[in-house]
């Protein structure tokens, strides 16, 4: 069997940052297989790659139905014991997925840290984390701060998790991750293993449909686990959702009055995690501007 697989799809794709994103995997030694998934492009993107003699390549055309789709035919096509997902605007890190299966095995998934960067590459920062073992919880709660394509997973994890959900046209990535942790535990390197474009195009660009998909991923999550609904978990979380729009209410173009109206109902349901998030949010607007 082949050892690691990446999937990446591609609709529509900018034409630049696709060859890039498919140089970066191909560069990396430790990619076995590459299967690119046109999700069904006006113009098939096969056409983009026209030069790329790479027999690890192959192009998989599919009826456009969105990403959850997409990534799930790529995972069907896919051979390897372990894979990973890329998206065709970002780059894969040299050295990355060595230091992924470095720390992987067959019941394991292991994480890297994310570059999160602007259109040019330029760092905005870096997503990492340093949890490990069986962190469900933690993931549901947003304290798991990494990105899906910087994830190895083990076909074994696969084959539990099942499919992403087609129905979540955003917020697929969070709950794939999730429903993983669910049934796997995690390791994790501060290596950095991939280079995420965040832009205006980028799915969590639109503020209001993101925090619609967000409530959906906890409401799935509850239905998983009946048992935790209306415990202090589901208290937390639904905090936590409500405390995200607050956050964001300016950009959604909520008002002031909606803003606190949410920060009350926030601290309603689990008053310390509203309190610690209020004054997280008062640090980092003191902290003095690095240059």
């Amino acid at each position: 069997m082949t050892q690691v697989s990446v999937v990446m799809c591609a609709w529509k794709p900018r034409p630049d940052w696709f060859r890039d994103a498919i140089a970066s995997v191909l560069a990396d030694d430790c990619v076995d297989e590459l299967v690119v998934v046109d999700d069904g492009s006006p113009e098939p993107v096969a056409a983009l790659l026209a030069g790329v003699d790479d027999p690890r390549m192959r192009v998989v055309r599919i009826e456009h139905g969105g990403l959850s789709r997409a990534r799930n035919a790529g995972i069907r096509s896919a051979s390897g014991a372990y894979v990973r997902f890329a998206d065709a605007d970002d780059l894969v890190e040299p050295g990355g997925t060595r230091a992924l299966l470095e720390l992987a095995d067959d019941r394991t998934l292991a994480y890297g840290a994310t570059q999160e960067c602007d259109d040019d590459l330029r760092v905005l920062r870096v997503k990492r984390s340093s949890l490990e073992g069986l962190i469900a919880k933690e993931c549901l709660l947003y304290r798991f701060d990494i990105v899906h394509t910087s994830v190895l997973f083990p076909r074994g994890v696969l084959e539990q998790v099942g499919e992403f959900e087609p129905a979540l046209r955003q917020c697929q990535d969070w709950d794939y991750v999730l429903r993983a942790c669910e049934v796997a535990p995690v390791r994790g390197t501060e290596a950095v293993v991939t280079r995420y474009r965040r832009h205006e195009s980028s799915a969590s660009a639109n503020l209001e449909r993101a925090t619609h998909f967000e409530s959906l991923v906890v409401d799935r999550y509850f239905e998983r686990h009946p048992d935790e609904v209306g415990s202090p978990l589901e208290r937390e979380a639904r905090a936590k959702l409500l405390l995200v729009r607050a956050k964001v209410a300016r950009q959604m173009g909520l008002s002031h009055g909606e803003r606190v109206r949410l920060v009350r109902a926030a601290f309603a349901l689990h008053p310390r995690r509203t309190v610690e998030e209020l004054v997280a949010g008062l640090r980092r607007r003191r902290r003095p501007a690095t240059t």
